[in-house]
């Protein structure tokens, strides 16, 4: 009876997880249409009772327009289980309640010969001004108080971001770049993607919200097979719609891209999860379906229209992270192609999640690349640092390299794009940390901890045997290559010099905890460094003089830290 019974309510509960697995748009349109001979998906689009004309209605394949009337009609195989429009500037989706995804595609319910009807409503807006929240990475898992900390920590923070711009009213959208559920733990811990949903309603978030499939989105409970990219992505696809898409906002146009081939093979060290049937592995690619849609969504795109991408995976990274050569991580066969679709556009944005670091790569950057001389990639820290563990551990929200936990604001205005990271933990004005490298060594050299985890992890950097003195670290979170940063003791200017480090941040509030309090000394992640390109070094003439430190961003924007030191080290130094 009480396995019966906890049967039941497992699957209650999985249930509550799926409510948002229905037809996306509820609207039912009193506009006449019927379907032509060979259609299998038609309807109508419309704005407060007027049919819309010439607006793009796909199924992934193909892409049709809405005539006179409003009408579409679209001869689709669909395979892809789902119809989309593709929002027309000037324009928005509904959301209905406190569902903050909007109402862009349909869930296909009819076998492939029936044709069947799905409306869609919009609503007008002036949107040539918006602001973009670009965030990635908030893998919720219903685990280390995750839920209750992104409702209760980063709602609040990016609602407070935000209301200025609301204040001017200019629209602010979400676009997630991904991973927003955990699929490792979809069975141990009963929360799925499509659990995820319910949480973004249920914290009240604060924008419409975009989504890309990110790999840990994918349902590990579906076992390997030719066809398991597919498969895999059942629930996401009726939690939140099309894996790819496109929409046009303002004078921009936007595409969303799923890169993540899902393979989940069979490996001898895949790391155990209830259900789990595989490695969870993957390839970094794009379908040809994908490929094929692409070419035929951006052939109807001025190529003066910025182009903004939003994938899981970074498409453009800089080789060992530092400036100069260009990696495009797509496979060799692919990437002629894909640079081919994009090349002729004055300008192309990507941004991109997954490596849970913030770092932004310029195509131009690359001389012996000139065809990607436009392209401009965000990849965003995750919105949930080192995936919850330091908050729960009792420290800040820092992800691997330092970088603080947050998302990326794009305040865009007509065919001007600007762009900032914003810290959840910290205001917009707060851009870096400085380390007083005295107080970092004598920390590392006198707590106990840090010595039992250097002892058992020897190759991480042991700070406590720094060899400068009176030196000083600078960790600018977002930097880039147009970036300027200045260092003045008593007037004087110091010569700062780039270099790649560990965050002894990190060190003290995600190893120490993760290692030692749980004793978890075998852990392969831990025992190389992760060494971050965006530290600064500068060496200081006496170990208690007052430093002025400036950062300027790429836009002229100015943060400044009046460094008095010593200053001490810890886990919530500011």
């Amino acid at each position: 009876m009480k396995r019966t019974f906890f049967a039941f309510t497992l699957s209650l509960l999985m249930l509550a997880g799926a409510w948002s697995a229905t037809a996306q748009s509820t609207h039912t349109s009193t506009l006449p249409a019927k379907a032509k001979k060979g259609t299998t998906i038609y309807g109508t689009v419309e704005c407060d009772g007027t049919p819309l004309a010439g607006v793009q209605v796909s199924d992934g394949y193909e892409i049709v327009l809405t005539d006179k009337k409003g009408v579409y009609q679209l001869p689709s195989e669909k395979r892809n289980g789902n119809v989309f429009i593709i929002t027309p500037s000037g324009y928005e989706p509904m959301t209905e309640g406190t569902d903050v995804i909007p109402q862009f595609w349909a869930h296909l319910t009819a076998d492939a010969a029936t044709a069947e009807r799905h409306d869609f409503a919009l609503r007008r807006v002036d949107n040539d001004r918006h602001v973009i929240v670009a965030v990635t990475d908030i893998h919720l898992a219903n685990r280390l108080n995750d839920v209750t900390t992104f409702t209760d920590s980063f709602v609040p923070s990016l609602t407070a971001e935000i209301e200025q711009y609301r204040k001017q009213g200019i629209p602010v959208y979400t676009i997630s770049m991904g991973d927003n559920s955990f699929d490792l733990y979809w069975y141990d811990y009963i929360y799925d993607i499509g659990n995820f949903r319910r949480t973004l309603a249920e914290s009240h978030y604060p924008t419409m919200f975009f989504n890309a499939m990110g790999n840990h989105d994918n349902d590990g409970a579906t076992p390997h097979s030719a066809t398991v990219d597919f498969d895999a992505a059942a629930k996401y696809r009726k939690a939140f719609g099309p894996t790819y898409y496109s929409m046009n906002i303002g004078k921009i146009h936007y595409v969303v891209l799923d890169n993540i081939v899902y393979r989940n093979e069979q490996k001898a060290k895949a790391k155990p999860g209830k259900n789990i049937a595989g490695a969870r592995n993957y390839t970094i690619a794009l379908t040809r379906e994908q490929l094929d849609w692409l070419a035929k969504d951006l052939a109807s795109v001025d190529k003066s229209t910025p182009v903004i991408f939003s994938v899981h995976s970074p498409i453009f990274r800089y080789k060992n992270y530092m400036d100069g050569e260009v990696q495009i991580r797509l496979p060799e066969e692919q990437q002629a192609e894909f640079v081919g679709l994009i090349k002729d556009f004055k300008a192309v944005h990507v941004l991109s999640g997954h490596t849970h670091r913030n770092r932004c790569c310029y195509g131009h950057r690359d001389t012996s690349k000139p065809e990607i001389a436009n392209v401009i990639e965000h990849t965003v820290a995750a919105a949930s640092g080192a995936r919850w563990h330091t908050s729960a551990f009792g420290g800040p929200q820092i992800a691997v390299t330092g970088d603080p936990s947050g998302c990326k604001i794009l305040p865009i205005d007509g065919t001007d794009i600007k762009w900032y990271f914003k810290a959840t933990e910290y205001p917009a004005d707060k851009q870096f940390f400085c380390f007083d490298m005295n107080e970092v060594r004598r920390y590392f050299q006198e707590n106990g901890e840090v010595r039992v985890l250097l002892d058992h992890f020897p190759k991480r950097t042991d700070f406590g045997a720094f060899e400068t003195d009176n030196a000083v670290m600078i960790h600018v979170w977002d930097w880039a290559t147009d970036w300027k940063i200045s260092v003045r003791e008593n007037g004087r200017e110091l010569d700062v010099k780039r270099k790649k480090a560990e965050s002894p941040l990190y060190m003290i509030t995600y190893d120490v905890p993760k290692r030692l309090w749980m004793f978890d000394l075998n852990s392969d992640s831990s025992s190389k460094p992760s060494r971050h390109p965006h530290m600064f070094h500068v060496v200081t003439s006496a170990p208690d003089s007052t430093l002025e430190v400036t950062v300027t961003d790429s836009f002229g924007n100015v943060y400044t830290e009046t460094m008095v030191r010593p200053k001490p080290f810890h886990k919530f130094m500011k």
